[in-house]
């Protein structure tokens, strides 16, 4: 024991001999304050690497194969770890320690804390012998870190070593099917359960429940959900999102309302389903409802219930959930901003979005695009391309969403140069290939200016095929600057692709009258009576109701329409 303390004495003066500051012992007060228990912790690590060095200076004996898995530990949770862990991984080397599997194990773990992954892989390749908790450490790796490909192919490696994956790894490699939508190799793991008489336990069964209900096989995860003896949380939320993702909100609420319990995650998959599905009224219904059983929303939810206000189109929704951010600490976040501007652009409020912007301290693309979308979305195409070159001077650069909002801005605003030159820029100087989309916003310029020629010879030079979209925007600016010949060529394009739309057969019968060919135009409406087809009643939201074009849906049509009678006499 006196040798032992003289080491430990010997110890503590080379320390401090060489500046490391050592904690005094809490002496006479049996419990230390906080703020000392504290200092102690964060000062453990380092001392205790920096001990293992003076060991060596010394001439003391090293750790040996017991002790580096602690001091791995330690060194993992240093500020700075890599270089601590690679010391540490040095010392193991001095000693022949790597031989050793609870060393392995521990490096590997220790790199991966550090988020030395790659470290890590190399270290796990190389040892002798790996168990099953050393390939369990390399797969939550690779889920942490969301590289979901690599531990599917470090699955497909452990099966061929002949190591039998336990519950907690086939758990794991099933979420990671689940991430990247693999169902083939979920499925061949699921099978591989029941042939090897796996006990397919609660953790298991959430995860291949979660895996069938994000891959959209809702009969697997239901039969797999009715089978289970506990429904749990996770699985009934799986369920929840599953049905909800696949337009199925009925079937998703009645099992939601079901619950006896639910977390943050299973009201924000049922808000986020309504949104989803079109039905933002019951999003924020449910958003007031999730906050009034005291469950505090997430990021997430609130991602939702905006997305909710912004298909609504109701400014005050929208200024109450904008308040509702501010009040809760995430009026800051970035990708809630974002939201935020899109939102205040859908619903007519774009000095609210301005402002959001302007006051944002970071920005990302995805900001620049929501601002640029709203000044194309409100048709002040000249803010949106000076917002361009602010954007440029920031050094933040373009992608294809960008430009398509500013390719839209410019058609909406008639700057038909503009339009030509960002187009140009796009291709040549950003390397970007223009999508279907980017040729419909340039038809659609080139339309409205009345450049039709120029229209068609765009179309002609596409390297992909034009659909109905390109054609119909390039049929309805014949229509509108009263070029017949090339309308009607242009709406049979359309009726190739499409022999029921509606709105093509309707002006090329309109186009036949103008012109005055009554047989080819009659011909026209006697198909389109013969195939049943009828141009799609037109309708328009306001804050309370609808009112659709020649219609009677609304309550009070009656009372409208005698109003209106009297204000046109």
């Amino acid at each position: 024991m006196e040798a032992h303390a003289h080491h430990l004495r010997q110890l503590r003066a080379a320390l401090l001999r060489r500046g490391h500051s050592i904690p005094p012992p809490p002496a006479v007060h049996p419990h230390p304050d906080r703020a000392h228990l504290a200092a102690i912790r964060a000062a453990a690590p380092r001392l205790a690497l920096a001990a293992c060095a003076c060991l060596r200076r010394a001439g003391l004996p090293p750790p040996g194969p017991r002790a580096l898995p602690a001091l791995l530990r330690s060194a993992a949770r240093c500020d700075g770890a890599g270089a601590y862990v690679a010391g540490a991984h040095a010392a193991a080397v001095r000693v022949g320690a790597l031989g050793d599997g609870f060393v392995g194990t521990a490096l590997v773990g220790a790199y991966v804390a550090c988020g030395r992954v790659g470290d890590a892989r190399r270290v796990f390749d190389g040892m002798a012998e790996r168990d099953i908790v050393t390939w369990g450490v390399m797969f939550d790796s690779y889920c942490q870190t969301k590289n979901y490909k690599a531990a599917l192919l470090l699955f497909a490696e452990m099966k061929r070593s002949g190591v039998v994956p336990d519950q907690l790894i086939l758990a794991t490699v099933l979420s990671a099917c689940r991430h990247i939508r693999h169902l083939r190799t979920g499925k061949a793991i699921h099978s591989y359960m029941l042939v090897s008489h796996i006990l397919i336990n609660a953790h298991l069964s959430s995860a291949l429940i979660n895996l069938y209900a994000s891959c959209a096989k809702m009969d697997m995860a239901e039969k797999l959900y009715n089978g289970m003896l506990r429904k749990d949380l996770v699985s009934s939320t799986a369920m929840v999102s599953g049905y909800a993702k696949n337009r199925k909100v009925e079937v998703a609420r009645s099992i939601f309302d079901g619950m006896p319990e639910k977390d943050v995650v299973s009201w924000s998959a049922m808000i986020s389903g309504y949104a989803e599905s079109n039905q933002p009224s019951e999003a924020l219904s449910l958003f007031s409802h999730m906050q009034e059983h005291g469950v505090r929303p997430d990021e997430v939810t609130v991602l939702s219930a905006i997305s909710a206000c912004a298909n609504l189109g109701s400014l005050d929704k929208a200024i109450w959930i904008h308040s509702f951010t501010e009040n809760n600490g995430l009026a800051k976040i970035l990708c809630i901003c974002n939201a935020l501007i899109d939102m205040f652009a859908k619903c007519g409020g774009i000095t609210r979005a301005l402002s959001i912007f302007n006051e944002m301290p970071h920005k990302n693309v995805i900001t620049w695009t929501s601002m640029i979308a709203a000044f194309a979305m409100h048709g002040d195409g000249k803010s949106a391309l000076v917002l361009f070159e602010q954007m440029k001077k920031e050094d933040v650069e373009p992608n294809k969403v960008t430009f398509l909002n500013l390719l839209y801005a410019c058609s909406h605003a008639g700057l038909v140069h503009e339009g030509r030159s960002l187009f140009r820029c796009m291709v040549q100087e950003y390397r970007i290939e223009p999508d279907i989309e980017h040729y419909g916003c340039m038809v659609d310029l080139l339309g409205r200016a009345k450049l039709l020629q120029e229209a068609v010879d765009l179309i002609e030079s596409m390297h992909l095929g034009p659909n109905v979209a390109i054609w119909g925007s390039l049929l309805a600016a014949c229509w509108m600057h009263d070029d017949l010949k090339l309308g009607a060529f242009t709406a049979k394009k359309v009726l190739e692709l499409d022999p029921n739309h509606d709105g093509a057969s309707v002006l090329l019968s309109n186009i036949y009258a103008k012109s005055g060919s009554w047989n080819d135009a009659e011909e026209v409406r006697g198909v389109m009576k013969l195939h049943g087809i009828s141009k799609e009643t037109g309708s328009s939201w306001m804050e309370l109701n609808e009112f659709a074009a020649g219609g009677e849906k609304h309550s009070e049509s009656d009372k409208i329409l005698l109003k209106l009678d009297g204000k046109l006499r």
